[in-house]
């Protein structure tokens, strides 16, 4: 089991760029650390057009990092195809590919909702031709010398695209999946899995179950099959376990309070039944925060799965729930809502010093007795 990081990189109100400024200096010292105490990746998330949120360009914000860790695995969770053109994907990924010397993870996905793809001129209905497009795309502008593709939604006459990225052939391709036929299209096309983990391990395991079983006939976009499973959760680690409770549900409140109150705004003006059946999922999501937010507890929040909220031994019991459903690697989202720089470093520190041991021990241990067992015959 590896563990990451994942960043929504939003902070609570008063928004200002004092507070912009001040959050995105925490964030790097808090990945800096992360790394010191044994996290192997790190994933930003990326969005537009909502105060509170600096995730407008993680390609900025990832190379910074790159220049304070050495080992750290760096990820786009995700970039969102339809409002960049592939052109650009290519090279500002391949050029964090050399500052990094060769750490970084490429998700793409579409974008939630019509608020962030409109002031770019997309249209909902055109989103997953146009990133299935560009996923044919960039690989081939990775490695071919010259360049060029004739498409319904891009066309690139011959051209040397460049700089080339440090791996070879090229640095991982992944997917967001929240969906079936969005986890069944991931499988088929050879690219990494990632998903939220908020609705528990029952709900992600039959999305694993579904990935896997179209990856056996996968027929890959990229130059090689990229078989990985990457789930985030909430994660609230704290000595106290009833602290840790009590300060995670306040923060899932939050998140889902800001949910709710985005949904006018993400979705007003829009008849459900004009929505395209893919995009159905977001809609619901988001119209359904608005009824969740007086329902939750403690327990609640406990009962589903999807929430790390307790003491080390709490969180070690919780990741191998993960780990028995085939889950690569587990990614801590600690940064949310009202949540404290001081709060999250309390958590990087716990983990460094309980969690991320036990599963190295269990790993170190298994690895010994597979040798064994291999000695014997």
């Amino acid at each position: 089991m590896k563990f990451g990081l994942f960043y929504n990189l939003r902070f609570p109100e008063p928004w200002s760029s004092e507070r912009e400024y001040e959050f995105l200096w925490q964030v790097l010292e808090q990945i800096t650390y992360a790394e010191e105490m044994g996290f192997e990746g790190l994933w930003l998330t990326e969005h537009h057009f909502e105060r509170g949120l600096v995730a407008s360009a993680p390609e900025v914000i990832l190379s910074a990092i790159s220049q304070r860790t050495s080992k750290m695995r760096l990820g786009f969770a995700v970039v969102l195809s339809p409002i960049h053109h592939p052109l650009h994907v290519a090279a500002k990924v391949a050029t964090l590919d050399l500052l990094s010397n060769g750490r970084v993870d490429l998700g793409i996905g579409r974008a939630s909702s019509p608020h962030q793809l409109a002031p770019f001129g997309v249209e909902l209905e055109d989103t997953r031709g146009m990133m299935n497009e560009a996923l044919g795309m960039i690989p081939r502008m990775w490695t071919e010398e010259v360049f060029s593709h004739e498409g319904k939604y891009y066309n690139v006459p011959p051209r040397e695209v460049v700089p080339k990225p440090r791996q070879k052939p090229h640095p991982p391709l992944w997917a967001a999946c929240n969906q079936e036929d969005t986890t069944r299209m991931t499988g088929e096309q050879g690219l990494g899995f990632i998903t939220h983990g908020r609705a528990g391990p029952e709900r992600v395991g039959t999305l694993i179950d579904i990935y896997k079983e179209a990856l056996k006939e996968a027929s890959p976009v990229g130059k090689f099959i990229n078989d990985g499973v990457v789930v985030d959760t909430f994660c609230f680690c704290d000595e106290d376990g009833a602290r840790a409770r009590q300060r995670g549900t306040l923060a899932a409140q939050e998140q889902i309070r800001e949910n709710s109150t985005s949904f006018s705004r993400f979705w007003g003006g829009i008849s459900e039944d004009s929505i395209p059946k893919e995009y159905q999922h977001h809609y619901r999501r988001y119209q359904r925060s608005a009824t969740q937010l007086n329902e939750i507890t403690p327990e609640s929040l406990l009962e589903t799965g999807g929430y790390c909220m307790g003491d080390p031994e709490f969180c070690i019991e919780f990741i191998e729930k993960y780990e028995a459903i085939g889950v690569d690697e587990y990614v801590a989202t600690l940064q949310v809502g009202a949540v404290t720089h001081q709060e999250v470093m309390n958590s990087l520190r716990l983990f460094g010093k309980y969690v991320i041991p036990h599963f190295q021990e269990k790993e170190r241990k298994a690895q010994a007795s597979a040798q064994q067992v291999s000695a014997d015959n």
